[in-house]
């Protein structure tokens, strides 16, 4: 490990005798660096954002010039003597810049590509996030981010979802495995990646990091490189400390050197923020990562493990998935109010004996809720021979929350489905009462109960959790200061909403659509209405819509007292659509999806449905994948309702590919609204609607609130 020489790091000021060196190694690098406005450096010096490095005699070698613009930080030129390059200069300047910045988003730059500095920003711990068009002809700029604090509500959010899944880490080699099988047209179910298999992803969630992204970056090939980058938003990536990786590095440098071990420098920065993240487990093939597996545990915890031995170790647990809706077909249910008398009966299937729960006390508990009724809606889903599924209560004493003293799903194949299911609908129940907040205290919730509401992002408080949900279309600042407003009227236990107020009141909200989709999620059933999430008006026909969401439709099919048509129905949290690339208008992840249920129904079984031609339901577009039907069929078969032949007979295009949407958190109005009303809100007299339809903000918020009004 080479030990770099000290240089000392200042910023000056526009009166620094350093200033003119600082332009005579910008004019010498012109070439490579552009050009800059006349007073330029004047003006950065005297916002103190140029650093310049001073070696043992105080003469200037090197400079970073800076921009700051909102949360984060932009590197414009950084530029050494050549006289001192390889010397280490240029990290000292950037590590400078990180920890005067730390409290801030983080930093961000542009780079040609052909300067071939992928390895220096790389080491600097920078990740390559795109590439756009340079100045220069044919040239192309890659982006590089290194991002000090994700937004405290998105790191909330992926710390929880790990609570309820093991999140493992794949290595590169994992990755590049997966992704040549998802590739591979000719691989058949024997040969599939055991990582893939529907019960393996049910049971773990497939991690990356951000430095695979630096992996990708170094293929020269731009069509291999981009689909490498889309395969990889696919999986769940783990932030991790800036400052604990380079702490990890060093580490590992010392370890690797200590004794004798070969590993390259990029995996080292790959296990680095691997260690950095939440993750305790480690997937790989590779020998390089597989020797150090002991070391690497022993000093950080960290199981370095290949993923046969991890599958073998969860084999026992293939009959709790967390999401087969296949399962379901056939299967009758009804939803009905608890009776009194029953207390007895439901106490032998509720009951939490695990947890030491008294069975007199759940029999007395119950029978009290019962009792009032006029505060507490005790309901029961069970199926048509009057086995008991689920049991719920709900507690409606506040205006302001809904209150869930007990939620039960007992041990079957359905639960943990009907668990993330009734909350779903406990949300959108609470919102649409005019209530705030949904609380759950049960004191005795099953282990699937509280993974299902730590997917659902509640908050842990004294007596339970607590999520808000608001249903409310506002802007970024209406929205902030509604929440700061019930912060401050309700109490210190619902302070966790002002974290999100200040969120909303930064300018990035506004401009990332994932972010927007974030927050909404969290306020679930909120909208922002100044965000730039773009919104597309996608015709369904009424047998898929019937299928995907509107349970108005289904019931024209089968009636299904209280859930709809069809069991894949009843409990479908998350979809998939499948239609032509033709017309699609740039439809892309991440987007708002309003279902316009069409008046076509040339499709055998979807003939005959009444009452047609309406928008009903809005939707989170989650994933739009590209590819042939077959590769589509098998990568989304696990959700259900389409069968090959289906997905095959759809329209492609002259590469033979068709489009998959992936879609959640569907909320399905209240009123349906027609398409004259859909005409008047667009002001389009002519409307066409046979394909995706962009709509701006305005036209979204006009449609939205006449579907929930």
């Amino acid at each position: 490990m080479k030990i770099d020489a000290q240089f000392k790091i200042e910023a000056i000021d526009n009166h620094s005798p350093h200033l003119e060196t600082v332009r005579k190694l910008w004019r010498a690098n012109s070439k490579t660096l552009g050009n800059l406005p006349k007073g330029a450096f004047e003006e950065r010096a005297a916002c103190r954002q140029i650093l310049v490095a001073l070696d043992s005699e105080g003469v200037c070698v090197g400079y970073l010039l800076y921009r700051h613009s909102r949360d984060w930080f932009t590197i414009t030129h950084l530029c050494i003597d050549p006289s001192c390059r390889g010397k280490g200069v240029a990290k000292q300047l950037v590590d400078h810049l990180k920890q005067i910045t730390k409290s801030s988003r983080g930093i961000k730059l542009k780079c040609r590509r052909d300067y071939n500095l992928q390895g220096m920003w790389s080491s600097f711990g920078f990740i390559a996030t795109c590439h756009v068009e340079a100045k220069a002809k044919n040239k192309k700029l890659t982006v590089w981010v290194l991002e000090h604090n994700p937004l405290p509500l998105l790191s909330t959010m992926i710390k929880q979802q790990l609570e309820s899944k093991l999140c493992v880490m794949i290595a590169p080699d994992i990755f590049l495995d997966l992704y040549l099988d998802e590739n591979n047209k000719n691989i058949n179910s024997d040969e599939e990646n055991i990582l893939l298999a529907d019960w393996v992803q049910s049971e773990l969630d497939l991690c990356i990091n951000d430095e695979i992204f630096n992996q990708i970056n170094r293929i020269d090939n731009s069509h291999e490189r981009d689909r490498q980058n889309y395969f990889a938003q696919s999986f769940t990536r783990l932030p991790g400390d800036v400052l604990r990786l380079d702490d990890n590095l060093n580490i590992l440098q010392k370890i690797t050197k200590k004794n004798n071990f070969v590993i390259d420098e990029d995996k080292l920065r790959y296990i680095a923020r691997s260690i950095a993240s939440e993750s305790h487990v480690f997937l790989s093939r590779d020998k390089q990562f597989l020797d150090l597996a002991d070391i690497i545990y022993g000093n950080f915890k960290l199981s370095v493990i290949q993923p046969e031995e991890l599958i073998n170790r969860l084999d026992e647990l293939r009959d709790k998935p967390d999401y087969q809706p296949v399962r379901f077909s056939g299967t009758h249910l009804e939803q009905i109010q608890v009776k009194r008398g029953q207390e007895d009966f439901l106490a032998n299937y509720f009951h939490n004996y695990k947890l030491k729960e008294n069975k007199t006390a759940f029999q007395q508990e119950l029978r009290r809720y019962l009792a009032e009724h006029d505060k507490f809606e005790s309901i029961l889903v069970r199926e048509s021979n009057n086995v008991p599924l689920a049991l719920i209560v709900y507690g409606k004493q506040k205006n302001q929350e809904l209150e869930i003293p007990i939620i039960r799903v007992g041990n079957h194949n359905l639960s943990s489905t009907l668990a993330r299911h009734i909350l779903f609908k406990s949300i959108l129940k609470s919102a649409r009462d005019q209530r705030y907040f949904t609380r759950i205290t049960d004191k005795y919730p099953e282990e699937t109960i509280i993974e299902a509401i730590q997917e659902d992002v509640f908050v842990k408080v004294n007596n339970g959790w607590l999520k808000a949900n608001l249903s409310v279309t506002q802007s970024c600042v209406e929205l902030s200061n509604n929440l700061t407003n019930l912060a401050t009227e309700f109490g210190e236990e619902y302070n966790f909403i002002k974290e999100i107020a200040k969120n909303l009141n930064k300018e990035s909200i506004v401009l990332d659509a994932q972010l927007s989709v974030d927050i909404e999620r969290f306020l679930f059933p909120a909208k922002i209405t100044d965000s730039e999430l773009t919104t597309f008006i996608i015709p369904i026909q009424p047998r898929w819509a019937s299928y995907l969401f509107d349970e108005h439709l289904g019931k024209q099919m089968l009636a299904l007292p209280g859930f709809g048509s069809k069991p894949e129905l009843a409990f479908n949290r998350e979809a998939v659509y499948y239609r032509a690339i033709q017309n699609s208008r740039g439809l892309n992840a991440p987007c708002r999806i309003l279902w316009y249920v069409s008046e076509t129904q040339s499709e055998g079984k979807g003939k005959g449905f009444q009452d047609v031609g309406y928008i009903g339901a809005c939707s989170y577009v989650d994933e739009v994948v590209i590819g042939k039907s077959k590769e589509l069929y098998r990568r989304f078969q696990r959700l259900g309702v389409y069968n090959e032949t289906n997905v095959d007979s759809i329209r492609k295009d002259k590469n033979g590919d068709i489009m998959a949407i992936r879609f959640s958190g569907t909320e399905l109005f209240k009123n349906s609204v027609s398409f004259q009303e859909v005409q008047q809100a667009l002001n389009k007299d002519n409307l066409l609607l046979v394909s995706p339809y962009k709509i701006n903000n305005e036209s979204f918020i006009k449609l939205y609130n006449l579907g929930n009004g």
